[in-house]
């Protein structure tokens, strides 16, 4: 995080460490907004990095597990990058905006991972810079956060379907996945505060976990530290909310992502559930079934405070275990786990 823009984050309230926004406001009170109003977070936990030269579209297409085709300044999307025996490393949203590529993904993976993808660019005509201290990276999210970007962007329209993108006075504005309405928008950093002081008025600003908790809520999963290389694809459900296209060519780890659609049976999935705790979850906890066999039969893959006394997670569970219920956080006797409906359909 530029030092100028923390400076004025702080001035704004906010509570930093390590370059991310924690919270403006009581952990109580964030969580409250994070459902009631239409809130603002700066999104300096994610790093960007631009792609551009004239083998980007190929180098891209035989990396990443999504048709890179279909990104215009119209459509973005989220894509997977995979090891070669198909377990995720990463997730990329993917968007095009000032004549490149973009890939974004969170700060605490994004070195290790681009270091790998770079060394597969070789003799192509690819340029992946960091820039993200040269772009502004706001998310907005709320059932009035469509009038409220519209009212300070000057727009008549703005995107309405998920991951369609427009490109208006400069800025990349994004439609996520999730209801109340979700959007990112990305413009020059020399425009952040003039923009933060558009939308702040109208607007609650709040913190990384409060951001984190429209994501789970949206049932939208996300790689980690603690969950690099874990799963498959198909775990995460991210064949369910377009982030894999079967019909392209190769990419690392294709064989077993399609070798798992086509010939095999799905053993664990992606869940929402909610633990009745409000201490921090770490990313990786085990979950494990009541009965004799203490094994664990999933990890939680995000966690995020949803009230003072209870926990929202995205969890991966063997789907024999889900359908019994019985779970447990960290050991036998921890708190449950209570499985809630995803926002999308689980059927294929």
């Amino acid at each position: 995080m530029q030092q100028q823009w923390q400076h004025f984050l702080s001035e704004q309230g906010a509570i930093i460490n390590d370059g991310c926004v924690k919270r403006f406001n009581s952990p109580e009170t964030e969580i409250k907004n994070s459902t009631a109003a239409t809130i603002l977070a700066d999104l300096s936990h994610y790093r960007l990095f631009r792609v551009s030269g004239a083998d980007a579209n190929s180098f891209l297409q035989g990396q990443l597990s999504n048709d890179i085709n279909h990104v215009t300044e119209n459509q973005a999307q989220m894509s997977a990058y995979c090891s070669p025996k198909g377990r995720a490393l990463a997730l990329f949203r993917v968007f095009h905006f000032d004549n490149a590529y973009f890939l974004s993904l969170p700060d605490e993976i994004a070195e290790t991972t681009m270091k790998r993808l770079n060394m597969f660019i070789m003799r192509s005509d690819v340029t992946m810079d960091d820039v993200t201290n040269d772009y502004f990276h706001f998310g907005i999210a709320g059932k009035d956060a469509a009038a409220k970007l519209k009212a300070a962007l000057n727009l008549a329209e703005l995107p309405d379907e998920t991951d369609a993108s427009i490109i208006a006075n400069g800025l990349c504005l994004q439609k996520l996945a999730g209801t109340p309405d979700r959007f990112e928008l990305i413009g020059s950093s020399d425009g952040a505060t003039t923009m933060w002081n558009a939308l702040q008025p109208s607007c609650v600003p709040v913190g990384e976990s409060a951001w984190s908790l429209q994501r789970i809520n949206a049932g939208i999963p996300e790689i980690l530290t603690n969950s690099v290389e874990t799963f498959v694809p198909q775990m995460l459900n991210l064949q369910l909310i377009n982030t894999i296209n079967f019909q392209k060519g190769c990419y690392p780890g294709q064989e077993i992502v399609a070798r798992t659609k086509y010939l095999g049976k799905l053993k664990k999935r992606l869940y929402l559930a909610e633990v009745p705790t409000a201490n921090p979850i770490e990313i990786g906890t085990d979950i494990y079934q009541s009965g004799d066999n203490l094994q664990s039969v999933g990890k939680i893959v995000l966690a995020s405070a949803n009230s003072s006394e209870t926990t929202r997670v995205l969890v991966v569970l063997q789907i024999a275990a889900a359908e019994k219920q019985s779970l447990f956080l960290a050991e036998k006797d921890g708190p449950t786990l209570k499985i809630l409906a995803m926002p999308y359909d689980l059927d294929e």
